[in-house]
């Protein structure tokens, strides 16, 4: 079977809205393999413990700006800072439900987000990554 990316993140604490993505994922052979966190530092200590392991690093990131322990801007300030070996492998596309100019802003500061929409994610939005 083909599939548009090997693997991909998804990182967001609402449960429903990670189910119904992987539902779409699924379903429209979007990606092989889906890891999931609920928030940045889990994300982050992910990377930080597969930093030289390429085939654990993912295609595209998904990724919420509201979230517990760590939000969206400071996953993305961290893992800008991450000394990955395949870090430009990893694109990031910002998922909120907030429509905040601020927000939008500030995620065009990180070179590794490619674009930003707000929820609820779509399948025919899923094709155009």
């Amino acid at each position: 079977m083909d599939y548009k990316f090997k693997k991909m993140m998804i990182i967001d604490d609402n449960e429903i809205d990670n189910y119904i993505v992987k539902v779409l994922i699924d379903t429209n052979n979007i990606a092989e393999e889906v890891i999931e966190f609920d928030n940045g530092k889990d994300a982050i200590d992910y990377f930080i413990k597969n930093k030289d392991i390429e085939e654990n690093m993912p295609d595209l990131i998904l990724l919420d700006i509201y979230m517990p322990k760590m939000d969206g801007i400071q996953f993305m300030e961290i893992f800008s800072n991450l000394e990955l070996k395949f870090e430009e492998k990893c694109k990031i596309c910002v998922v909120s439900s907030s429509i905040d100019d601020n927000h939008i802003l500030k995620t065009k500061l990180y070179n590794k987000v490619f674009k930003y929409t707000s929820k609820p994610i779509t399948a025919e939005f899923l094709q155009t990554l």
